[in-house]
């Protein structure tokens, strides 16, 4: 029998370090661009939400800041051209708190190395990488989940009679504990609103800590690569420069010979006894 071929080994993009963690960076670019709107609105939406904004920043920047060093390590011998011809003086000048309108330039370059790969690879590729696709999915729900339910609260609760949420401290305090499923009870809503918005926290709290249970268990009982004994690897193959083989053919023959492979794999499942 013709054996499976190895789902894990598909060609990324040079942009693409891989794609559970290159979603992880446009959630957190996406965010960024938001906060950034946010802060240079004049009045709304309002202090305490900006309040929660401004604390929420200096994450927002270590994640892209240390996104920038990675991809300027792993660009070595050709750093420059990394810097001059790939758009690494606009990711660092991006990274910034305040480099505002520069991170578009970050989020076009990713999402386009995501629509080269293409969606059906996409899909391929977090089948082969379960493990890390979840490590890397668990963190940009964090920030999503952070982020929003603090707004909604502050919306709710800030100004209401009786509210112990008032400001952006402790609207992202009462979250951080709120999706840990600790619940320390010192901080919590008393309208309706704020009511319904930590209910689907908890909720979504509980499915984060189970999706990261569950990954570091298959990582530590040897299964985190993505399979069990014998299924794919986590190795990666990455594309060459786009001026050396042109994208376009390369990804055009690799598909259609993976298609004539899994039609001839499908002919010997069929006569095989």
């Amino acid at each position: 029998m013709v054996p499976k071929p190895n789902l894990s080994k598909l060609v990324l993009p040079a942009d693409l370090r891989n794609p559970g963690y290159d979603l992880f960076i446009v959630v957190a670019t996406v965010l960024s661009l938001i906060n950034w709107i946010i802060l240079v609105l004049p009045r709304l939406p309002g202090p305490d939400v900006k309040g929660l904004v401004i604390m929420m920043t200096p994450l927002l920047t270590v994640i892209l800041l240390s996104d920038f060093a990675m991809r300027l390590h792993s660009s070595r011998p050709e750093r420059m051209r990394y810097l001059n011809h790939r758009g690494g003086w606009f990711d660092f000048l991006g990274s910034l708190p305040y480099g505002g309108i520069l991170r578009v330039f970050r989020l076009i370059r990713v999402t386009a190395a995501f629509r080269h790969f293409g969606t059906r690879n996409v899909v391929r590729w977090f089948i082969a990488n379960r493990a890390r696709g979840t490590l890397f999915l668990v963190f940009s729900l964090i920030l999503i989940i952070l982020e929003v339910g603090g707004i909604l609260v502050l919306h709710f609760e800030a100004g209401a009679p009786g509210a112990n949420i008032e400001s952006g401290g402790q609207a992202l305090w009462w979250g951080v504990v709120t999706i840990s499923t600790v619940g320390y009870g010192e901080l919590y809503p008393v309208t309706m609103g704020g009511q319904i918005t930590a209910t689907v926290m908890i909720f979504s709290g509980v499915a984060v800590i189970g999706i990261y249970t569950a990954w570091a268990a298959s990582t530590f009982t040897g299964t985190g690569a993505g399979t069990a004994k014998g299924g794919p690897t986590s190795e990666i193959t990455v594309a060459p420069e786009p001026a050396e083989y042109p994208p376009g053919p390369i990804h055009d023959v690799i598909h259609d010979l993976r298609e004539r492979l899994d039609h001839l794999e499908a002919l010997v499942k069929r006569k095989d006894p």
